[in-house]
């Protein structure tokens, strides 16, 4: 989906041809990635690389952080999206479904609810076989990636909560980004994001670059 910027070395030969990173986005490197793979390039996958990324310290940072990354993937769809499905059209599905997934998401998070709601079932039965069908979904991923990291299993699943603050966050800054830059910019009644600004208060400039949006 995305070469990122912090974890990922780029041919510099290649990248000045195409005039350094660009700026008409938010997100530079999702840029830069869609645009090398629509001009015929790939982007192989080292495993044995190690990178360490800067995180937010607290919720203020992450949420610019996340409205940030969001905002530009909507920005790079609607940039992009019409090349992807001529030049790469698996990636172009992956991207539909990103999409697809945060339209559906709220459905889904009201799922126990709508049931209650419209059937005999206890509230609380319904609660509990979603939580289960989410939990089935959830937990495979996280153990497959603490055995391939070594990390403790119970550290991890003592994380899981803090796996559904993340979604929450998130599923509110994609709808706003659907919104804004797949639906008000096209109809030029918003400029959307073009301030870029990164998650942690040690590393922020005195003043913020300015990207346009394209």
């Amino acid at each position: 989906m995305v070469c990122s910027g912090c974890c990922s070395a780029f041919r510099r030969d290649d990248l000045v041809a195409f005039g350094g990173f660009p700026e008409r986005t938010i997100v530079e490197d999702m840029d830069y990635t869609w645009s090398q793979q629509i001009a015929g390039r790939q982007a192989r996958y080292v495993s044995g690389a190690e990178a360490l990324a800067a995180d937010p310290e607290d919720l203020r940072y992450l949420r610019k952080q996340v409205w940030r990354w969001m905002a530009g993937f909507c920005q790079n769809v609607r940039l992009h999206f019409g090349q992807l499905v001529v030049h790469k059209p698996l990636l172009a599905v992956w991207v539909l479904l990103a999409v697809l997934e945060i339209l559906t998401a709220p459905l889904w998070w009201a799922t126990p609810f709508l049931v209650a709601a419209t059937t005999d079932q206890p509230p609380a039965a319904a609660v509990g076989w979603w939580a289960g069908a989410e939990l089935l979904l959830t937990l495979p991923p996280l153990i497959y990636a603490a055995h391939r990291r070594k990390l403790p299993l119970s550290g991890v699943l003592l994380n899981l909560p803090c796996v559904y603050a993340t979604k929450a966050v998130n599923l509110v800054y994609a709808w706003k980004a659907l919104v804004v830059e797949l639906m008000l910019v096209p109809l030029h009644l918003a400029r959307g994001l073009t301030v870029y600004e990164k998650g942690r208060a040690d590393t922020r400039p005195s003043g913020p670059a300015v990207a346009t949006a394209g």
